[in-house]
């Protein structure tokens, strides 16, 4: 017996199965040399400090254009102040993204974002002219949604005319938003560093904490924003009494703006300025397929949005069928992100989501 051809097979053999061994990679686990802290740096510079110093400056242009309107209470300075009110609502739409650190302590998106508002208990308040806008019990009668049937509701200028408790209530409810989100971002200068250094994985860390608060708000956005007022979740019986902005008529560009934050957010970019995303780190843990499905996907929807031309409550009495398209597009994402995404990056998702859809 030839015993050195017999070791020399071997060896062949094991060297094969090394360099095949080699070759192989997981795709769900980290690969090495991808600086989590670089796209944590420009998330927070180019998309959280940026919106929510806009945000600020946007309450503030609120206040003053409030004033106009108190001190002269005419149609061109309450168009004014709707003008105002769009901007705010539409920051808001990136700033809301964000839901942990000071944003979450301070809990700002429960009072800013809650709707539908409730119209009888914001007539109550202003028929008192005694309330207390910070209890839990009028959690639905502030924010931006009180705003929108305060700003936009039939005869709101001759209310504002002539009711200094409606006028009192306009500025209680701006006030209160103002204030409150002053304090949130005074407290992210110094909670930034904290957050930019928190890259592992584990569900305090502050990109855990963004991946759950990603997910949840795209959640939000296809249940909250569209999915119940179509009537999704209500055996198809349409609801438009919970349509966001429902006044206004503004809710499905608020759903745009939602949507295309959450995709540059997914990008990295925003504007002119080019930075690392959640797109780059599956490029980078070698899932280019996922990277591009989910991007195509953003777009779909995007663009699927266009489509429509009136508002959300016209387009559920006359188009539905097209809407009932965008929200299965919508849905459609979330194995993308929540499912995919998340296990790529070993995030666990520890929210609860009860939609059963």
């Amino acid at each position: 017996m030839d015993f050195k051809r017999i070791n020399l097979v071997y060896l062949s053999i094991s060297l094969l199965l090394l360099i095949n061994f080699s070759c192989k990679k997981d795709p769900e686990v980290e690969q090495p040399n991808f600086n989590k802290g670089t796209l944590l740096s420009n998330l927070a510079d180019n998309f959280i400090i940026t919106s929510f110093n806009e945000l600020e400056s946007d309450f503030n242009s609120l206040e003053s254009s409030f004033l106009s309107l108190q001190s002269n209470p005419n149609q061109s300075n309450l168009d004014d102040l709707r003008d105002q009110w769009r901007s705010s609502y539409l920051t808001w739409q990136t700033v809301k993204i964000f839901d942990f650190g000071p944003l979450r302590e301070l809990a700002f998106k429960g009072g800013a974002g809650t709707y539908p508002t409730d119209t009888n208990k914001v007539n109550t308040n202003i028929t008192n002219g005694n309330y207390n806008l910070g209890s839990v019990d009028n959690a639905d009668a502030i924010g931006f949604s009180a705003l929108d049937y305060l700003l936009f509701r039939t005869n709101a200028l001759i209310d504002i005319q002539n009711n200094s408790n409606y006028t009192q209530y306009i500025f209680d409810v701006i006030e209160k938003m103002k204030n409150e989100f002053m304090q949130v971002n005074s407290q992210w200068s110094t909670y930034k560093s904290t957050f930019i250094a928190s890259t592992g994985t584990e569900t305090t860390s502050g990109f855990s904490l963004l991946i759950n608060e990603y997910n949840r708000d795209y959640e939000l956005a296809k249940k909250a924003k569209l999915g119940i007022p179509l009537g999704v979740q209500s055996l198809g019986i349409p609801l438009p009494e919970y349509i966001e902005a429902r006044y206004s008529g503004i809710s499905l560009v608020l759903l745009k703006e939602s949507i295309l934050a959450l995709r540059n957010v997914y990008l990295g970019d925003e504007g002119s300025t080019t930075g690392q995303g959640f797109h780059d780190y599956l490029i980078h843990l070698e899932r280019s397929n996922l990277a591009s499905t989910i991007e195509n996907t953003f777009n779909q929807i995007l663009n699927k949005i266009d489509t429509f031309s009136g508002t959300l409550e016209t387009e559920i009495s006359n188009n539905s069928s097209e809407l009932n398209e965008l929200y299965d597009l919508i849905q459609g994402q979330v194995v993308n992100i929540k499912t995919d995404m998340t296990s790529a990056f070993g995030v666990l998702i520890t929210y609860q989501d009860n939609d059963g859809d």
